[in-house]
């Protein structure tokens, strides 16, 4: 997959943890540990998501017992 250079200014605290968990964690460069950041990132995001409640269609106005009615008045 093609990359980009990047560059980005971070507290030393935030730089001091990055290289603790690449160490711990056996990765090869910081640059891995941001791509797995924004991974788990994207999953939190796609599972609040995916955890809202669906849509639901307003369907006040519907005659259930004639269910045409409503797509004739919409003609």
């Amino acid at each position: 997959m093609p990359t980009e250079k990047l560059s980005i200014t971070l507290l030393p605290k935030t730089l001091k943890f990055i290289d603790a968990y690449r160490k711990e964690h056996s990765l090869k460069s910081r640059s891995d540990v941001i791509e797995a950041a924004l991974a788990l990132l994207r999953e939190t995001e796609r599972e609040a998501v995916m955890s809202e409640p669906p849509e639901q269609d307003d369907l006040s106005d519907v005659d259930l017992r004639n269910p045409d009615a409503r797509d004739e008045e919409t003609r």
